[in-house]
């Protein structure tokens, strides 16, 4: 009897019902998009820039070292004599090279032209090819009596007694060997970025990662990294984009958003699942509502159409 008021009741309800829970559902989604990823971009960008405090770190540990051995007693008479007495040199770059930390491989140069090389390297560049590196060559002939090369040029031919391309790139920390006040030869400990992407890729949450080591000249090639040049033009979907950058060094970081991807569906899963709960609640609830109401309506008429037939 009443079914345009039964539905004059329902619909309203869950019209209104299921548009609020509409409203919250797309705030909730956009607000848990958000929060997610300042959560995952804020832990990624710590982690890279302790990466990159790593790294800095390992460069200065291996100055450290080439300071230590410019010192040597045995490596200056022999960078001094005009020519090799045949003192231990090598053993003593190789010591230098296992020390503490990996340093994969020591020259020393002298002013007289002599070189040394550590063990697990061969062909390495003249003095004179060295200087063709702008930094190397301000070295050389500048006042300071330490630098630091990133250089994908003037790279020795093997390095751990393998073949080494140039454009994986060399880090070297350069020393000059003083014997008094007179400099008598140079000191070059290199580190291949290798080393340094190890490093970054330590962290278990960047194993899906592409990473890229630069400063402002070069930029240096490792596990096919030069396949995803595109990602530094900006075309990165699908990853997060994280750098840190300190006195011309510098680390990005393109982490896959595929961990953040499924997180989020779940979540988003979970909220709607939820969501439909709450709408089929509101269904039946909305019924209750409506039935109770023409039900009292009929139950009246019925009881005046009884007094009336009394």
């Amino acid at each position: 009897m009443f079914k345009n008021l039964y539905r004059s009741i329902y619909l309203p309800i869950v019209l209104i019902a299921v548009a609020l829970i509409l409203i919250i559902d797309i705030l909730s989604i956009t607000i848990l998009t958000e929060t997610l990823k300042d959560a995952y971009n804020g832990m990624d960008e710590k982690r890279v820039a302790r990466a990159l405090d790593s790294c800095k770190l390992y460069i200065s540990s291996v100055a450290s070292s080439a300071y230590n051995l410019s010192l040597d007693d045995d490596l200056i008479r022999e960078l001094a004599a005009s020519a090799p007495t045949g003192n231990p040199i090598v053993s003593k770059l190789d010591n230098t090279c296992n020390y503490s930390l990996k340093i994969n491989a020591v020259c020393a140069y002298s002013v007289n032209g002599a070189v040394y090389t550590s063990s697990q390297i061969a062909n390495v560049p003249t003095i004179e090819e060295l200087k063709k590196v702008d930094e190397i060559k301000e070295f050389i002939n500048g006042d300071e009596a330490a630098a630091i090369s990133l250089r994908c040029e003037c790279i020795a031919d093997i390095y751990n007694n393998a073949s080494y391309p140039d454009e994986m790139g060399v880090i070297t920390c350069c020393r000059k060997v003083y014997d008094g006040d007179k400099v008598i030869g140079w000191i070059f400990a290199d580190i291949l970025p290798s080393n340094l992407y190890s490093i970054i890729f330590s962290n278990g949450k960047f194993e899906n990662a592409v990473a890229f080591i630069s400063s402002d000249k070069v930029r240096f090639e490792y596990a096919n990294n030069s396949r995803h040049e595109n990602l530094l033009n900006g075309k990165h979907k699908g990853y997060f984009k994280y750098g840190a950058s300190d006195e011309g060094f510098s680390i990005t970081v393109f982490n896959s958003t595929k961990d953040y991807d499924s997180k989020l569906i779940v979540l988003i899963v979970i909220l709607l699942a939820v969501s439909a709960g709450l709408a089929v609640a509101v269904h039946f609830a909305a019924r209750l509502t409506a039935a109770s109401v023409t039900n009292r309506l009929d139950r009246l008429i019925q009881k005046m159409n009884s007094q009336k037939i009394a």
